[in-house]
């Protein structure tokens, strides 16, 4: 054109004005930023454009608006005084360009070699998606170049990582408890049922008996929010213990290993620690290891969480009603102490409940995209005790020790296996359903499981799941297994499966399990259609979902809470079709 590349006394002869012949750049003074303001576009001449400004803040503002105008990602300089990194740095994280310069020429420093080696030299600079490129650096030759990669299958390094300490037994409790002799000072997380039942009492005398001092936090309540960990974490401080001791069911646990967590590292982020990740290992964030200050000790009272040997925890911020669930193998216990005896009284609906949920925890881990001959043994002996011990354990209690002391092994017995290999869908809408209508969490799973076996048990998934274990799927055969494993019958892998499905319903009644999401909300439908397209969102977006071995849509989810709400049976085949929603006849 006529202006790119001319000298400035040509420029200002095109505007009709006349330059002495040594004259090198106009400058205009301007206040706008926009595009009614001529001055405000790149002009690739010497013809530049003044801005005043108040003070350093407001020039770093101006620079940034007229960068984001028109050069967001190219390059932005700073002429300062080379000692002045408060300034320096203050430019550097405002402006959103690829080279930020410093006391260096603009239009030749960009080039790079010239002024600072740390650039390539090169006449194309990226811009990065700041500027709508691919890349933000100096392209050179290399990003000219076609190279070729040729990679076979080579699968990632897998893992078994449970508590390096698990005991187990009837009466075991006080025994392995003097493997603590030595410690100083044991800090007890639970909650005030169990304390005013009098249940911490011989934790209590044992720890005396052993020499160690302590001090119990007993107000840990369902679903523990921040507030509750930030109470007995100022606790735990100023006692200063070398132990924590987690006594009950999955929320004292929880709180514990927060607190645990918050004892030893107290800049640790939820946000950061809550990120969704497709490979545990490859995470954004990382907790540092757990253990230098305390060790941590749990005691399950339930038989359902295996919160005992698992690397996860759940706390709600209070404040804002945001759920954190933390996944984190310094989160794993260092000890687990599984004593049947703590379990006998348990009431009705929390065996059931949690019987039901570690049944869950087996099945989904069994059919995991990350299940390995390491899980898997561990899953099927512990869907084999649940559904041949969970009746009698539900029906006749205390009286029952054994049935008690099976159900126990195998809550912990599935805890190893889904901290391995991980759970599913069923445990994602689960964690919704519950949230949402304040189900209790193991009658959510059992609302949901038989759905989601239908669902999964496809060979032919309409997506490929994420790191699988396996060269083709094979989830329906997996499902065949377990019925197998059952002796359940049956010739074909399709009957097992229904098999299947018949047995955990005929275990779900057998326990009192409502066999409906509308019965359990009193055929408030309004109320479920309403929630329904969230529950659906957020489920989809849960971290359970990446390890189920058929990649669901919203819809499929959307569909199976249709499906579990009314009681139909339908095929998995028939999920996507719009035409064919509900259209099933059977009412169970």
């Amino acid at each position: 054109g006529e202006i790119v590349g001319q000298p400035v006394t040509r420029l200002a002869e095109l505007a009709g004005i006349s330059l002495p012949e040594t004259s090198r750049v106009i400058i205009g003074e301007v206040e706008t930023i926009g595009s009614e303001e001529p001055f405000a576009f790149e002009k690739l001449s010497p013809i530049l454009a003044m801005y005043r400004a108040s003070d350093f803040t407001d020039a770093v503002a101006k620079a940034q608006a007229l960068i984001s105008f028109g050069g967001r990602g190219h390059t932005a300089v700073l002429y300062t005084a080379s000692g002045n990194q408060e300034h320096i740095r203050q430019f550097e994280s405002t402006v959103e360009t690829a080279r930020v310069l410093i006391n260096t020429p603009a239009s030749q420093g960009a080039i790079g070699d010239l002024f600072n080696f740390r650039l390539d030299p090169s006449l194309t600079l990226g811009c990065g998606t700041w500027g709508g490129n691919s890349v933000s650096e100096n392209v050179g030759v290399q990003h000219v170049l076609n190279v070729k990669t040729v990679t076979e299958r080579r699968e990632n390094m897998l893992w078994f990582r449970v508590p390096p300490k698990v005991y187990f037994k009837y009466g075991c409790l006080p025994v392995a408890l003097r493997e603590l002799a030595g410690r100083q000072r044991a800090f007890i997380v639970t909650d005030k049922p169990l304390y005013d039942l009098g249940m911490t009492t011989r934790l209590e005398e044992v720890l005396e008996e052993i020499g160690l001092k302590y001090d119990i936090f007993y107000n840990v309540e369902p679903d523990p929010s921040l507030a509750t960990v930030n109470r007995g974490l100022a606790l735990m401080k100023t006692f200063n213990p070398d132990v924590i001791i987690a006594f009950g069911g999955g929320s004292p646990m929880d709180a514990a290993k927060i607190m645990w967590m918050l004892y030893e590292h107290p800049e640790i982020e939820f946000e950061g620690l809550a990120t969704r990740f497709m490979d545990i290992r490859k995470r954004v964030y990382n907790l540092p290891e757990l253990g230098q200050k305390a060790l941590m000790v749990a005691i399950p009272t339930t038989s359902g969480t295996g919160s005992e040997v698992t690397p996860f925890a759940v706390v709600t911020d209070d404040r804002t009603g945001i759920k954190y669930p933390l996944a984190d193998y310094s989160l794993t216990p260092n000890m687990a102490i599984v004593d049947p005896e703590l379990v006998l009284t348990m009431p009705k609906g929390l065996t059931a409940y949690g019987g039901i949920d570690a049944l869950t925890h087996a099945l989904e881990s069994y059919v995991s995209v990350y299940a390995s001959e390491y899980t898997n043994g561990l899953a099927l002996e512990a869907i084999r005790l649940i559904m041949k011990y969970l009746p009698s354990a539900y029906e006749n209690g205390a009286n029952d020790p054994k049935a008690r002391e099976k159900v126990h092994y195998a809550a912990t017995m599935a805890g190893m296996a889904f901290a391995n290999a991980f759970l599913g869908i069923c445990h994602s809408m689960a964690h919704q359903l519950g949230a949402t209508f304040h189900i209790p969490h193991g009658l959510a799973n059992a609302l949901m499981i038989t759905y989601v076996i239908r669902y999964n048990a496809t060979d032919v998934p309409f997506k490929q799941a994420i790191f699988p274990q396996y060269k083709y799927p094979n989830c329906k055969w997996r499902y065949a297994r377990i019925a197998d494993h059952l002796q359940l019958g049956g010739t074909t892998e399709d009957e097992k499966v229904e098999l299947l499905i018949a047995a955990i319903d005929d275990l779900k009644r057998q326990v009192g399990i409502p066999m409906t999401i509308q019965e359990v909300l009193n055929h408030d439908d309004k109320s479920f259609y309403d929630h329904l397209e969230s529950m659906a969102d957020q489920a989809f977006d849960d971290q359970c979902t990446g390890a189920n071995p058929r990649y669901p849509l919203i819809q499929d989810l959307k569909e199976l809470y249709m499906l579990a709400y009314q009681g139909y049976w339908i095929e998995p085949t028939l999920f996507h079709p719009e035409e064919q929603q509900m259209s099933a006849p059977a009412a169970v």
